[in-house]
């Protein structure tokens, strides 16, 4: 095969969706096309190959999992009895969730910005905007992380002071 013929992956994951990858036909060429060279840099190249691998669609799949159980969590809290249990395990999970949440949606926006796959980067990024939204805006529920924050940064702070240097008792004669 050379640079120009399309190259594509399927990968079934679970509930029979595909992912499909375009490598070749959308952005990425080899250096040995007539067109001058790689539209990409060689990283965003390489970065485009391992999203379309197969470890590369699993772990984005594992992340893409993790999403779901998150954005899941968030309903069962907005569906749930204030100040009850349900409502914080839910708030709990969802607030653990979230940050590495936005992390995996913003890899994957990136895989699919570097495919030029525009509809999966417009939706990712709602995702992205969604969850950003429901994590700032019930500041007053209650969750294991509430209060977590000050002891957080008084542990931090503690680690990171420099140790009071120990004079020996015969330096100090």
């Amino acid at each position: 095969m050379n640079g120009t013929q399309l190259v594509s992956m399927q990968f079934l994951v679970s509930g029979g969706y595909p992912y499909v990858c375009f490598l070749q036909s959308c952005c990425v060429h080899s250096a040995s096309d007539s067109d001058g060279g790689s539209p990409l840099s060689a990283g965003m190249e390489s970065a485009s190959m391992f999203a379309g691998s197969l470890p590369g669609l699993i772990l984005m799949d594992l992340g893409q999992a993790m999403v779901v159980v998150c954005v899941c969590f968030d309903m069962v809290r907005a569906v749930s009895v204030p100040r009850s249990h349900r409502r914080y395990v839910a708030n709990t999970i969802f607030k653990t969730l979230a940050v590495p949440s936005i992390l995996v949606m913003g890899v994957s926006v990136l895989a699919k910005a570097i495919q030029w796959n525009w509809a999966d980067v417009a939706m990712g990024v709602f995702v992205i905007v969604m969850i950003i939204f429901r994590w700032h805006q019930d500041k007053d529920e209650d969750s294991w992380w509430k209060g977590k924050g000050k002891k957080l940064a008084r542990w931090a702070r503690k680690q990171l002071t420099p140790r009071p240097a120990l004079v020996p008792v015969s330096a100090a004669a």
